[in-house]
């Protein structure tokens, strides 16, 4: 029979409590770490100073009782703690390794506490390195397995540059800084309200219909300056200076342009005879628009305009496209008839009740009226435009109305050719002032009256009449008279001058000659027409009549 060798063992719970120098014993049972069961599947052994070690047990091999490299999956019912000893494979591989709350498997480092962050913690100055042209993608599905969503990679051997590929990248700080340049290569940037997309700076639908540009930082103050580099454009219908001094190195300033820039606001497509703009307002029938699109000369003529749609129709069809935010020319070729000038705005006392308008410029007499006289803008009898002043002024559509005002001056120069040398100035029966021309022989004007007289002209005469210059042509009853200006020789109309009374086509007509004589002309005025009414008139003939 065999020989059987055991060494010491014990089916109790307590380990030995000395060993000789190698011997060896076994706690029996299934073991665990700590508690009562804490030396059960142990062997220990025994040094060389009866002290006892575990050395070895079935506690200890179970743990590493599975495949190399593989510990996905993998249990030990034998260990009750159920413990598992990572078993490297012949490639130094573990299928899946947990480190507190992280887990690496496969590609994948993910944390196993719900929410829990995982943390790059690099020890003093060290970084977190990612290698050149290696992207860092985002997205890739609930697992992170799919394609990446978005990127940011560095390309140093392409650009030397970060790049933010994919979707689209928001920065939810308070502050963004930026140290150096800033560059949009294309499409449109919104910073704020504000919306920047090629050569266009816009506010974003919604944010209401004003732009601050503010060059001192104290919250919408008035300081600071704005300069603008280059030819400014208002495309407005009203421009607002809030400043209580305005300078302006130009010599001459012109209103009223000529020509202006419109915008298309809706693309216009080829073969079309429309097009919408930003603002109608100065533009007429009969302008010409120029762009190169209009027709194959690039010159167009507006037809008809609809101030509600912002819409103009204009001769024949485009011959191509025209796409939005694309300026034209409009070369304003009809008169508008309107006035050009400086309107002014004061108060005339306390309340808003008081606010006064005024106007100073050109009257350019667009209302179509004939007759001219005080405060009617009407087209004036010999076709003149005027410069007027108006202190309470009605500015409808750029036309003037109201009671023209006072001229305050030392004095008026007339143009040459429009005076003589001793002449003086008089009003004529329009309210306009002329000079009058000088006496033949200035030296002898003591001997000359300046007086005012009226001219009038008798015509369709009841009877042809013969009378010479200076006679006195008297009609009976009404008692006016008047000397005859140019002989009439068997004529039926007479001009008188230096008209006293008022004659009418009733009453007889007498002629009183330079001798004195009385003649019956039995003749009746069918018309007494004035020419003018007590005009200045140089005479060396004070003539009151016969009697």
């Amino acid at each position: 029979m065999a020989s059987i060798i055991r060494i010491k063992r014990s089916s109790g719970t307590a380990k030995p409590s000395s060993l000789n120098w190698g011997e060896m014993a076994y706690v029996t049972g299934v073991g665990q770490y700590g508690g009562t069961n804490q030396y059960k599947d142990r062997v220990f052994l025994g040094d060389d100073g009866t002290n006892v070690h575990p050395v070895a047990g079935h506690y200890y091999t179970s743990m590493m009782e599975h495949t190399p490299g593989a510990l996905a999956g993998v249990t030990n019912s034998r260990n009750s703690d159920g413990g598992i000893v990572a078993v490297l494979d012949s490639s130094r591989k573990i299928d899946l390794w947990n480190v507190d709350n992280l887990t690496l498997d496969a590609n994948t480092l993910s944390s196993s506490n719900t929410d829990g962050d995982i943390i790059f913690n690099p020890n003093g100055a060290g970084e977190v390195m990612i290698p050149d042209d290696t992207k860092l993608g985002f997205g890739g599905g609930a697992n992170g397995t799919d394609a990446s969503d978005a990127t940011i990679e560095y390309d140093e051997n392409g650009t030397d540059e970060l790049k933010f590929a994919g979707a689209n990248v928001r920065f939810t700080t308070s502050k963004v800084f930026v140290d150096g340049d800033l560059e949009v290569a294309g499409g449109n940037s919104k910073l704020g309200n504000i919306r920047i997309e090629n050569n266009i700076i816009a506010s974003l639908a919604g944010a209401g219909n004003k732009i601050f540009i503010d060059p001192y930082p104290d919250g919408l103050s008035n300081e600071g300056d704005v300069i603008i580099k280059g030819n400014l454009q208002v495309d407005g219908t009203t421009t607002t200076v809030n400043s209580t001094q305005t300078t302006v190195n130009d010599p001459i300033m012109m209103v009223g342009d000529t020509t202006s820039s419109r915008t298309v606001m809706v693309a216009v497509q080829s073969g079309v005879s429309t097009v919408i703009v930003d603002q109608v307002t100065g533009i007429a029938v009969n302008d010409t628009l120029l762009h190169s699109s209009f027709s194959a000369s690039g010159i167009t003529t507006v037809t008809a305009i609809n101030s509600g749609a912002k819409m103009l129709t204009f001769q024949g069809t485009t011959i191509a496209g025209i796409s939005t935010q694309t300026p034209f020319t409009v070369v304003h070729a009809t008169d508008t008839n309107t006035d050009r000038g400086l309107g002014f705005t004061y108060n005339t006392g306390i309340g808003t009740a008081n606010a006064t308008d005024g106007f100073f410029g050109l009257d350019d007499s667009s209302i179509a009226s004939n007759s001219a006289g005080t405060g009617n803008h009407g087209t004036h009898g010999d076709n003149s435009r005027r410069w007027t002043y108006v202190p309470d002024a009605t500015i409808s559509a750029s036309v003037v109305s109201g009671t023209k005002g006072f001229l305050d001056i030392k004095g008026i120069y007339y143009q040459s050719g429009n005076f003589a040398s001793g002449g003086v100035v008089w009003f004529d029966d329009t309210g306009l002032q002329r000079s009058t021309n000088a006496p033949q022989t200035p030296v002898i004007t003591s001997k000359q009256v300046l007086t005012a007289i009226t001219k009038i002209t008798l015509s369709s005469l009841s009877a042809a009449i013969t009378v010479a210059v200076g006679d006195i042509v008297k009609q009976d009853t009404t008692g006016a008279f008047g000397v005859v200006e140019t002989a009439v020789t068997g004529g039926n109309s007479v001009n008188l001058i230096g008209v006293e009374g008022t004659f009418n086509t009733t009453n007889n007509l007498r002629r009183e000659g330079q001798s004195g004589a009385i003649a019956n002309l039995s003749s009746v005025p069918g018309a007494a027409t004035n020419v003018y009414i007590n005009k200045p008139h140089w005479t060396s003939t004070l003539d009151g009549g016969t009697f």
